[in-house]
């Protein structure tokens, strides 16, 4: 006989954005049951750094985003290891792996993303594998040996924390990139160059504009593996790394009447064409009102910020909106960066740039200013305001006069913000997890400045 779970709340996926859907569910709505499914047998953990357990810098325990005291307390069901398999949006019910069912009043889908493969000939032929979860750890791990030579293909945010680490254990690291810069969905060509000079100057073979054309197994050689890429270069390596993109999990919804672009379609509030039915996290998709088109952007605060406002209107808020700001912050080897906006962009239209560069200092500054707007920032190695700018570009301040005033190292360029919106500006950035786990970034977590959705897999 199957096994009927009735819930007033389901959530599926066990990460940020679902944790603070969780969260925030219960700040207003202490009685009504909620189950949370977990498709992983892991607890749910912060993904960013698994990078540390893969290195044994921490153990697993410790990057936990709460612990299972947490969840019992709050009286939410959390389901390990039972992966929803069929959601039938008709009857508001969930289908798990195992057979059971999830009948709900109120649901958020939260599955986020998951890696994706473009077509290379013989990629089916040898082993790949991804730093996305857990599971991907441990079966890297053994691999990791001192002196092995991986092939790292993509150069982006995922695979920016695989290589680092991957060159902290001794493996040597050939990394390419099909376009024509690192980390080419976030950084200016400027930045792009900085960037990789600072991957090169610690051991890291970087190749841009060129990628895997072909795989295959070779014998007698010091690798047993052999890659061809674009450009026609042979490498041989001892295991591949593929972190080429990630797709939003869309893949529970075929037939569910469920409006899908790229990711799941959603307004302001996180809630899908079905009434009752939310999403967030990686999995949404939503217009950018800088470039007035869809997009999806996979970023540990954007989804822990949308899981709370879609928590919050799925108990009955006072429709609470998501007001998306795209951010970026990452650290190669001690070096600094913040984006935000369309920083990607090399010369954007009907725009005004102002760069400001220190060579001595490896610091490197860029504002994108649109009809007297910001719209795009940059900062490498110069990241103490980064949280300001976040601040003007959210609220659209007009900045038309002052702009070049505000790369001014002394408090003065700041004045002015100050003096007329000093009651509302927040002059810090939305750190996650994996930039404020490094040494360099750490706080103590009794400082006001940091939230609980900041403290990431060390809140309680």
């Amino acid at each position: 006989m199957t096994e009927i779970l009735k819930t007033h709340y389901a959530i599926i996926g066990a990460g940020p954005a679902g944790i603070s859907a969780a969260e925030a569910i219960r700040e207003i709505d202490s009685s009504n049951d909620l189950i949370i499914v977990n498709g992983e047998k892991h607890p749910p953990y912060c993904r960013p750094l698994i990078v540390d357990v893969l290195r044994d810098e921490r153990k697993f325990d410790e990057i936990l985003i709460r612990e299972r005291t947490w969840f019992d307390e709050r009286k939410i069901n959390l389901l390990n290891g039972d992966p929803a398999s069929k959601l039938d949006t008709s009857k508001n019910q969930i289908e798990l792996q195992s057979g059971r069912l999830i009948e709900f009043e109120k649901l958020l889908i939260a599955t986020g993303s998951r890696p994706a493969f473009p077509p290379i000939d013989g990629i089916n032929d040898i082993p790949v594998y991804t730093l996305f979860r857990q599971d991907d750890v441990d079966k890297l791990k053994p691999l990791c040996a001192k002196g092995k030579k991986v092939l790292l293909a993509g150069i982006g945010l995922i695979g920016l924390q695989a290589m680092t680490s991957l060159v902290e254990m001794d493996v040597e690291v050939i990394a390419v990139e099909l376009m024509p810069k690192v980390l080419p969905l976030i950084l200016d060509s400027t930045a792009a160059k900085i960037a990789q000079a600072r991957l090169q100057e610690h051991g890291i073979d970087v190749r841009v504009g060129t990628g895997l054309k072909s795989l295959r197994s070779v014998d007698g050689k010091s690798c047993p593996y052999a890659a061809t890429l674009g450009n026609g270069e042979e490498i041989e390596f001892d295991f591949l790394v593929m972190s080429t993109g990630m797709r939003p999990d869309v893949s529970l919804l075929d037939g569910s009447g469920i409006d899908i672009g790229v990711g799941i379609q959603v307004n302001s509030k996180m809630e899908t064409s079905i009434s009752g039915i939310y999403a967030a996290g990686d999995v949404v998709e939503y217009i950018d009102w800088i470039e007035n088109e869809p997009i999806v952007h996979g970023h540990w605060v954007n989804a822990t910020k949308q899981g709370k406002v879609a928590g919050l209107n799925m108990a009955g808020s006072e429709s609470l909106e998501y007001m998306p700001v795209n951010l970026n912050s990452l650290n190669i080897f001690g070096l600094p960066i913040i984006t935000m906006g369309a920083s990607r962009i090399d010369n954007p239209e009907d725009s005004t740039v102002y760069t400001l560069e220190s060579n001595t200092r490896n610091a490197y500054s860029r504002l994108v200013l649109k009809d007297g707007i910001l719209i795009a920032a940059t900062f490498v190695n110069d990241v103490e305001r980064a949280g300001v700018f976040q601040y003007l570009l959210r609220e659209k301040v007009e900045l038309r006069e002052i702009a070049q005033s505000l790369f001014k190292t002394e408090r003065d360029g700041l004045n002015f913000l100050y003096e007329h919106h000093n009651d509302v500006i927040k002059g810090d950035v939305d750190w996650p997890a994996s930039m404020y786990a490094i040494k360099m970034f750490k706080k103590d977590h009794s400082h006001t400045r940091w939230g609980k959705e900041d403290k990431g897999g060390d809140a309680k």
